[in-house]
């Protein structure tokens, strides 16, 4: 099977509201919406089926914990889960909370995870200190 980009997959995505998504996620989940399986996404897509359902499956929980939260919009799951984590939907509670310590503590939070929550805070300089 090939995919190709038509006039159904343009009125899915219009149906799956994609647009305000990372390329890369729309991509998954517009497929996943259109039906196809988990494999056949990642075959397509030349990635691993658990890779597929990983994404999909963070790409739920930050939009669970967006929850309308406008500020978190435009950060990818692994930061908004990074964020969620410590019961953050805000600069204000990021910064208050001193969030890039505490995520600097965290096992699973990679460096691209820490400088995109450090931009996201205006504090870029600070990711690359910790």
């Amino acid at each position: 099977m090939h995919l190709q980009p038509d006039n159904l997959v343009h009125a899915a995505s219009n149906a799956f509201n994609v647009k305000n998504l990372p390329p890369r996620i729309a991509e998954f989940a517009l497929l996943r919406g259109l039906g196809y399986s988990f494999r056949e996404i990642a075959q397509q897509l030349d990635v691993s089926p658990q890779a597929v359902s990983l994404m999909l499956s963070r790409y739920r929980q930050s939009a669970k914990a967006l929850g309308g939260t406008a500020e978190l919009q435009g950060l990818s799951a692994r930061a908004v889960h990074a964020l969620e984590l410590h019961g953050i939907r805000t600069r204000s509670e990021g910064r208050s909370k001193g969030v890039l310590a505490l995520i600097n503590q965290q096992r699973n939070c990679g460096r691209k995870t820490r400088e995109e929550i450090a931009d996201w805070l205006g504090e870029g300089h600070a990711a690359s200190e910790g």
